[in-house]
């Protein structure tokens, strides 16, 4: 289904039925406008039914084994409307990929912006990165099974958003260095050491059966890469007693 020529018929149909009623040309515009909104809107949510079917399966039963129809019994959908939005289901996968780690970025950047102070900045990044993958269990199976598969396509995406994402981070630890907070250090380390930290506790969570919660091990993951960083003594002592 071509959806612009779609949309193209359904355009012509307004303007017939504004021309045999009498619609003002600015009347006819403003119900075109709405009518295409509407569209817009029920796209995007029918693509992120179909997403939210596909994250499950795949997740479930690997990229190799899921099928098309699989998903479209998951999403209550016809297996022809999944290639209306999407091309192939190796397109359906990378796309399932894609909306996770833009909602990963989103949220982390949500939480960053909600304080000025440098050091709960990075706080905030940590709690916003576990209680991501905590609600979006599906996403970690994905990104850990799927590796031999897509290893470089994954790589390319996750890489694309980490760094977008290590931009504004990094100029949060420049700030920290330049306010006396944090020491003199080697940033793109940093921040490549904490991300190991935090990537090696979700494997192991997953691996481990998800016994526990991640987001209960936001405090002592915080407490243990500030206090590695911080230079100055009051605020130090403060992450050394949180529990």
């Amino acid at each position: 289904m071509d959806f612009n020529k779609s949309l193209d018929m359904r355009q012509k149909i307004i303007y017939i039925l504004n021309r045999r009623t009498g619609q003002s040309a600015k009347g006819g515009f403003e119900m075109r406008i709405k009518y295409l909104k509407k569209m817009k809107a029920l796209v995007e949510r029918r693509k992120n039914q179909i997403l939210d079917a596909a994250s499950l399966i795949f997740s479930k039963e690997g990229f190799a084994k899921a099928n098309t129809d699989q998903i479209a019994k998951a999403a209550n959908l016809g297996k022809g409307t999944i290639y209306r939005y999407f091309k192939s289901k190796k397109d359906l996968f990378l796309s399932v990929v894609d909306r996770g780690l833009d909602k990963l970025r989103d949220e982390i950047l949500r939480e960053v912006e909600k304080t000025d102070d440098p050091l709960k900045k990075i706080g905030n990044a940590i709690k916003a990165y576990l209680s991501f993958f905590e609600k979006n269990r599906d996403l970690i199976g994905i990104l850990i099974h799927e590796q031999s598969s897509f290893q470089k396509r994954i790589a390319k995406r996750y890489f694309e958003h980490y760094y977008g994402n290590v931009d504004r981070i990094k100029q949060t630890f420049k700030t920290g260095i330049e306010q006396g907070l944090i020491k003199e250090i080697d940033i793109e380390s940093a921040i490549s050491v904490l991300t190991s930290i935090l990537n090696g506790l979700i494997y192991m969570w997953q691996i481990e059966g998800r016994k526990y919660r991640l987001i209960d091990k936001v405090p002592i993951v915080t407490k243990i890469f500030l206090t590695g960083i911080i230079k100055d003594e009051k605020r130090r002592k403060e992450y050394e007693k949180a529990k």
